[in-house]
């Protein structure tokens, strides 16, 4: 655009001065007007062209700079010998390459996407032969035959060749080329309730910080808006695997606050309203909904007195009874019914601006009546997990629950958060907790970036629901059979990590085992079994699956309770069965897991429509579903050193399979480890208590192999 306008004054230039000597009776001699018109331009022009070679080359040379660069950074942080093999020589090289492109100091929280690897494709040998390995302990011979032959003809078939062509050419132009299709396949589009089968929940800390439920509100709120704001001006340092120089993908943050997942007759979708100026957060109290400012125009976060000072507003204006209108309770229905009800709710411009407060608030705060004590984590537990049906908003990204006594929690929908982002988020409010002698808190000069101003008064959402009677009575029984349903309880063996650590055991590899085991003893047999692994080494990673169960588990399993395989023996089996969920949880955190790769390709002959789908899709092996879901929560995500007291005691979620367990569970300290067990009642083989202390049991069987005579408690429900 500039060149074009520069050679129109140039061109009318021109044109002016031979239309002056034309019409001039002044004659201007030839020579001095042909000077003027090209040589003094182009003499300027050429003074002037060394320093535009410089300027386009020092641009040129920057352009292939960083390109070069990322391309480097990204081959170094790709490599996975710092973790496969630390002590190997070449590591240190890899370091000093890595700290003299990227730095010494930890950068803020998105500085390093663009440097982060591309997740890889697995090659599709790879993928076969750990799938075969996998299943085989749960088919017959005949059946693993048949699995057999269908995974070779997959492999050999020109249409997977195909679609694994596909796979590579998504992973050239997409740099995760799975991110897109887990969420909106595998989360999205599910159309299940997502409290029980989506979201999860987790606890506050061991030991209460306070007693006052406001002033933990107050505390909680401001942490949570605090780390919030950090993250959106891009102040929060990127989290780093522990002791190294490699990043991990900071995708999720931006997720944590002002985001709702909204129902959708097909399908979901996320809305984030990060780019919009909200200042208000949504407090609950006895079924009613408030919206609260807890920010200025200005994005100043208010003081945690100011913050209390408005729920106090809010507790006055709730009274004491419960509102059992129950809204919240449709937030609990199957998604497609959700989303034909939140249609007709929107017709009402006073239902739909009460929908878009929930949705682009901060996060939403949820002041329980019920006050059950930190020690008691199953009642707690159950409390975070589903509330009473009337004090849960599902939908909404991260909810924080703080009950009378200041026992707290927060509740998480999944699509967009796995447990190590909102994790991070919460050890961050329980860090950052403050309060005076009595447990209240503290004026505003204490507290880092609070600030007091002005702020509008909270004010109650209010609806028009003449019409959503019949509606809103079966979203309230509905909430409550489920509730009804879910049988979750928390159980401690009385040990942690240290002694699977003296006997020079993987802790997270020792726990599968006790799981293996105790399901074995339960049920007289074995599941597929799902254990997650990050991914968030590759650009816009989140997880894979790592297999447990193998037949090196299976050997484990029934020779601890053969009294004729020498303890020894068993001894053996152990470290092998451990070594190989190990070697598996490496091969998943480098993206060459099974589950992914073959979702992919599952996804990919659905879109062209393949007739027949290939046999694999269709083969026993591949209809298996993960009656055993289990996962360990990540803690340390903050740099801030936690005394165990000040520690959360753990979290969890649903069970995956409607005749299976959910298990999740947590390593405190060096002698403590929490299992959060969820089944279904309606489920005749299912007991979450029986299966949390045939965990406990299995787990001190375990351990007198290597100490027979250390005595135990069968007390292990919490």
């Amino acid at each position: 655009m500039a060149s074009t306008v520069a050679g129109f004054f140039v061109a009318g230039g021109m044109g002016a001065l031979v239309n002056c000597y034309i019409s001039s009776s002044v004659m201007i001699p030839l020579g001095i007007l042909l000077q003027e018109l090209f040589v003094q331009p182009l003499v300027a022009l050429r003074s002037l062209l060394p320093a535009m070679v410089g300027f386009l080359g020092g641009t040129l040379v920057l352009l292939v700079w960083h390109f070069l660069k990322t391309r480097v950074v990204r081959f170094l942080l790709d490599y996975n010998g710092w973790f496969l093999t630390p002590k190997h020589p070449i590591n240190k090289l890899w370091y000093l390459m890595t700290i003299a492109l990227l730095g010494r100091t930890t950068k803020e929280a998105g500085w390093y996407q663009d440097y982060l690897p591309s997740l890889p494709v697995p090659p599709l040998d790879h993928t076969c032969k750990m799938y075969l390995a996998s299943v085989r302990p749960l088919l017959s011979p005949e059946e693993y035959k048949d699995t057999e032959k269908a995974v070779n003809e997959f492999k050999s078939s020109p249409r997977t060749r195909l679609l694994q062509l596909l796979l590579r050419l998504k992973g050239w132009w997409s740099r995760n080329w799975i991110a897109e299709w887990w969420l909106n396949y595998i989360y999205l589009s599910q159309r299940t309730p997502i409290c029980f089968n989506s979201n999860y929940y987790t606890t506050g800390t061991l030991h209460p910080t306070t007693k006052h439920q406001l002033d933990r509100a107050a505390m909680l709120l401001f942490g949570n808006t605090t780390f919030g704001k950090l993250c959106r001006e891009g102040k929060m340092e990127t989290v780093m695997a522990e002791g190294t120089s490699v990043p991990f993908c900071m995708n999720g943050y931006r997720y944590l606050n002002n985001t709702a997942r909204i129902p959708g007759k097909e399908m979901d979708r996320i809305v984030h309203y990060g780019n919009e100026n909200h200042t208000h957060t949504v407090v609950c109290r006895q079924g009613q909904f408030y919206r609260v400012q807890i920010m200025s125009k200005d994005g100043k976060v208010l003081s945690p007195q100011g913050i209390k000072a408005q729920l106090e507003k809010v507790v006055n204006m709730a009274g004491d009874k419960l509102d059992e209108t129950g809204i919240a309770s449709f937030t609990s229905l199957p998604r497609a019914t959700w989303a034909e009800i939140r249609e007709r709710l929107e017709t009402s411009p006073v239902n739909s601006a009460s929908l878009h407060a929930i949705d682009s608030a901060w996060s939403l705060a949820c002041l329980d009546t019920e006050a059950y004590d930190v020690s008691d984590l199953t009642h707690t537990s159950q409390q975070f997990f589903h509330g009473n049906g009337y004090n849960r908003w599902f939908d909404k990204s991260g909810s924080l629950l703080i009950m009378a006594n200041g026992n707290c929690g927060g509740n998480v929908e999944h699509s967009v958060l796995d447990a190590t982002v909102a994790g991070h988020q919460w050890e961050y409010n329980l860090s950052e907790e403050l309060y005076d002698g009595e447990g209240h808190v503290l004026p505003s000069f204490s507290y880092p970036g609070a600030h007091d101003f002005p702020v509008d008064p909270p004010t109650k959402l209010e609806w028009e629901l003449a019409g959503f009677e019949d509606d809103l009575a079966k979203s309230k029984k509905n909430i409550q059979d489920m509730i009804a349903d879910s049988d979750l309880v928390v159980m401690n063996p009385g040990f942690g990590k240290s002694f699977p650590k003296k006997c020079k055991l993987s802790p997270d590899g020792f726990y599968q085992m006790a799981m293996q085991l105790a399901y074995y003893r339960l049920h007289k047999g074995f599941v597929l079994t799902y254990e997650s692994a990050t991914t968030r080494f590759y650009y816009e990673g989140r997880t894979e699956t790592i297999r447990p169960m193998s037949d090196l588990s299976v050997a484990f399993v029934k020779a601890m309770d053969d009294p004729s395989v020498a303890r020894d023996q068993v001894k053996k089996l152990l470290k092998m069965a451990i070594e190989h969920q190990c070697d598996y949880k490496l091969k998943a955190m480098r993206g060459l897991g099974v589950d992914r790769h073959l979702l992919g390709l599952y996804i990919l002959a659905k879109g062209l429509d393949m007739k027949p789908m290939p046999r694999l899709f269709e083969d026993k092996a591949f209809q298996f579903t993960y009656k055993l879901s289990t996962s360990q929560t990540p803690t340390h995500m903050t740099k801030r050193k936690f005394k165990v007291p000040n520690l959360c005691p753990g979290g969890g979620f649903g069970t995956v399979d409607k005749d299976g367990y959910g298990v999740s569970y947590i390593v405190i300290g060096e002698d403590r480890v929490n299992f959060y067990v969820n089944s279904k009642r309606s489920c005749a083989e299912t007991d979450s208590t029986r299966f949390g202390e045939a965990i406990c049991r299995a787990l001190w069987d375990m351990r007198s192999l290597y100490e027979p005579d250390v005595p135990h408690s069968d007390n292990f429900i919490c």
